[in-house]
């Protein structure tokens, strides 16, 4: 009987042990696993030229972030750029569209990001009276 309590304790000591190990290497109050180093940061520019006619800015147009938990997810469009913290994966981006302008994605507009990369997307809008 004294063996089976001394391997009992023994076992529930490993026990703890071991999740105090599994918990701290996960993340503690001051690192949540969600924070940001461990995402990858897409950079959207966004540029519109409005010729002799256009009036619009790159404000006016909005940006929807379509990906795993991306911040922001929504925002207004920005020439100096905004930075979108992005989790591992798949992504894309789109705008809204205002009449008379033509939008036009680069290629890292879509795509796949791992946690240490950047990324930069670059938007045109082009006013085109027709």
């Amino acid at each position: 009987m004294k063996f089976v309590c001394t391997l009992f304790l023994i076992s529930l000591i490993y026990t703890i042990v071991s999740s105090s190990a599994i918990a701290s290497s996960l993340g503690s109050e001051n690192t949540p696993l969600t924070s940001d180093t461990n995402k990858g940061t897409l950079i959207v520019n966004i540029t519109t030229v409005n010729g002799d006619e256009g009036n619009n800015k790159s404000s006016d147009f909005t940006v929807n972030i379509h990906a795993n938990d991306p911040i922001p997810a929504t925002f207004k469009g920005n020439s100096s750029g905004t930075a979108v913290k992005l989790s591992m994966g798949m992504y894309s981006v789109t705008i809204s569209s205002i009449p008379n302008y033509n939008s036009s994605l680069s290629s890292d507009c879509t795509g796949g990001i791992m946690k240490v990369e950047t990324k930069i997307c670059n938007i045109v809008n082009t006013y085109s009276y027709s």
